[in-house]
């Protein structure tokens, strides 16, 4: 199988849990540095995946790094989950950060 193909199928098998991991954080909308459910819930999905999660990075304890692979390529993939005060997620964090999953 190429790695097109490997790609998709796997952003196919994970769709629903993307899906409902966006949802879930629109619904929970949580300010900028207090995202404490929108950083666990993530970071299940992530450690789920297999890939290696480490929690509480850079000071910030909602902040999070997730690992796949070895080797001298490395790529960052950077994603916000916080919602605006009053108006929750009307900027779309919760699709970015599921986007980001996906990702990863």
């Amino acid at each position: 199988m190429d790695a097109k193909q490997n790609a998709q199928e796997t952003v196919h098998a994970y769709q629903q849990t993307l899906i409902d991991l966006s949802h879930r954080i629109h619904d929970h909308p949580e300010l900028g540095f207090a995202e404490e459910q929108a950083s666990r819930w993530i970071t299940e999905v992530l450690a789920d995946a297999g890939l290696q999660v480490e929690v509480g990075i850079c000071d910030l304890p909602t902040a999070f790094r997730a690992r796949a692979g070895n080797g001298p390529f490395h790529l960052a993939i950077c994603a916000e989950y916080d919602a605006l005060p009053k108006i929750g997620h009307a900027c779309g964090h919760n699709l970015m950060a599921a986007m980001a999953v996906g990702a990863g």
